[in-house]
């Protein structure tokens, strides 16, 4: 069965979707707005003399309570580009060298086009027309999905009302990144801070590829009032909590800021109710907004939607 299938976002949904496209026999193409694949699994490097270093500035770690999401990382274990990370209790993963290495792994053999954003899209027929910012042409496709954070994707479904019914369900917290890095590895400091159930602005602050670079994320109620606050002044209020916690344990270490990033769909609040596929045209909505706030709801809704799509075409 040959189909013309298009995928938009190359996150984990996206790749998902196109794995699960291409064990039914069936070729996508994945185009992506952003420089990098990944979407909100996203990584930042500082090259030294002697290799790169990596903050981890979106998701931290991943874990698998499905049979098939299971086989996904034990693959990644065995061909050495994912790693099980700290020794938590149900266990957590990383990509290995960075979070991205995981992704580019899992992608290597799919069609992928970064910096290219779709526009629109309109049903043609019994397909879809898609319009995109390099072509300014409308090209036409025999299926759509359509991975985007849930509020991106009602600007694409303006003409699918069951969708965008759909999507309008789901809610987000933002939330703030900063990215800082000690001047030596830290002698008394652990690989993760977790202030989930504490006072604070701060989520939690973790160790990305070694103790000496690092990432604080803030916690929802604080993102949400704070992402278009001057980011001088929010550097500064996120730094002096991190040096309330570093400080007490090793007051001599130096604390270098690296740069801030803000995720203003991070996490999901509340999934999506409704159907995930248009009753009338083969365009499906795929992401953590249809499953839950992790990476694996994620790749499992991206499978679903790959699913859909099979049925609806075959």
């Amino acid at each position: 069965m040959s189909k013309k299938i298009l995928i938009i976002g190359s996150g984990i949904a996206g790749i998902s979707s196109s794995l699960k496209l291409k064990s039914f026999g069936l070729e996508s193409t994945i185009i992506d707005k952003g420089n990098f694949i990944g979407g909100r699994v996203g990584t930042r490097n500082i090259e030294s003399k002697d290799n790169s270093n990596y903050f981890f500035h979106g998701a931290q770690f991943f874990t698998a309570k499905s049979d098939n999401f299971k086989k996904v990382i034990q693959n990644g274990i065995n061909k050495g580009y994912i790693k099980e990370y700290g020794s938590f209790s149900p266990p957590r993963y990383r990509g290995f060298k960075s979070m991205r290495d995981f992704l580019i792994n899992l992608s290597q053999n799919l069609s992928i086009t970064q910096n290219v954003k779709v526009t629109n899209l309109k049903p043609h027929n019994e397909k879809i027309s898609v319009l995109d910012d390099r072509s300014n042409i409308w090209e036409t496709y025999d299926a759509v999905i359509s991975t985007l954070p849930a509020p991106q994707n009602l600007d694409l479904m303006k003409k699918f009302p069951i969708l965008k019914k759909t999507l309008k369900t789901s809610s987000y917290d933002a939330c703030i990144s900063l990215m800082f890095f000690f001047d030596k590895k830290p002698k008394n400091i652990p690989y993760f801070f977790d202030y989930y159930n504490q006072q604070g602005i701060l989520n939690w602050m973790a160790a990305g590829s070694n103790l000496r670079f690092w990432t604080a994320h803030t916690k929802g109620d604080f993102s949400n009032k704070n992402i278009n606050k001057d980011k001088i002044l929010l550097k500064d209020k996120i730094f002096q909590e991190i040096e309330k916690t570093i400080y007490q344990l090793e007051p001599t270490i130096k604390i270098n800021f690296h740069s801030l990033h803000i995720w203003k769909y991070a996490k999901v609040t509340n999934v999506c109710s409704g159907p995930q596929i248009d009753t009338k045209f083969p365009v499906v909505v795929a992401g953590d907004f249809m499953e839950g706030a992790n990476i694996e709801s994620a790749f499992s809704s991206g499978e679903k939607a790959a699913e859909l799509i099979f049925e609806r075409l075959h």
